[in-house]
């Protein structure tokens, strides 16, 4: 199933959900908030995440308004900001470390510069938290294989 079509998919089960709670105290109409989805879609086959980015600067990027691009990664991710960018960078790296074998001999703190953390600590935590297990050991698992 293509990107921009499960993009489609999470706006239509958003909308439903709007629908039904009503709560919606920033009115974003449909049209933005597709052209927005299409724009977030194609920022992550352009991998921008890679870079160090701000909700201010890929709202600008995306020539959006930041409450807009905030609410509507709320609404169709169910995360905010940070867990949006900090899972897609995770995703990545895991997806990298099963193709690209020098990627296993990077200490941390190197994987955590080259997918655009600002520090190791919060790559560390991000990834415990999306795998469930530390960077490092995970590393040291893969080497071990």
């Amino acid at each position: 199933m293509s990107r921009l079509l499960k993009k489609l998919l999470l706006f239509f089960s958003s909308f439903l959900r709007k629908e039904k709670s009503k709560t919606n105290s920033l009115k974003i109409s449909d049209a933005i908030i597709l052209t927005v989805m299409e724009k977030l879609s194609d920022f992550e086959d352009k991998q921008g995440f890679l870079k160090p980015i701000t909700l201010h600067k890929l709202a600008k990027k995306l020539k959006t308004n930041p409450k807009y691009l905030s609410r509507i990664i709320n609404d169709q991710y169910q995360k905010n900001f940070s867990s949006y960018i900090n899972d897609l960078r995770i995703n990545h790296v895991l997806k990298e470390l099963n193709t690209d074998n020098s990627l296993k001999a990077c200490t941390v703190k190197a994987l955590a510069k080259k997918l655009g953390f600002g520090n190791t600590e919060s790559f560390a935590k991000a990834f415990k938290k999306h795998t469930g297990v530390n960077p490092s050991n995970y590393l040291n698992s893969l080497l071990h294989k």
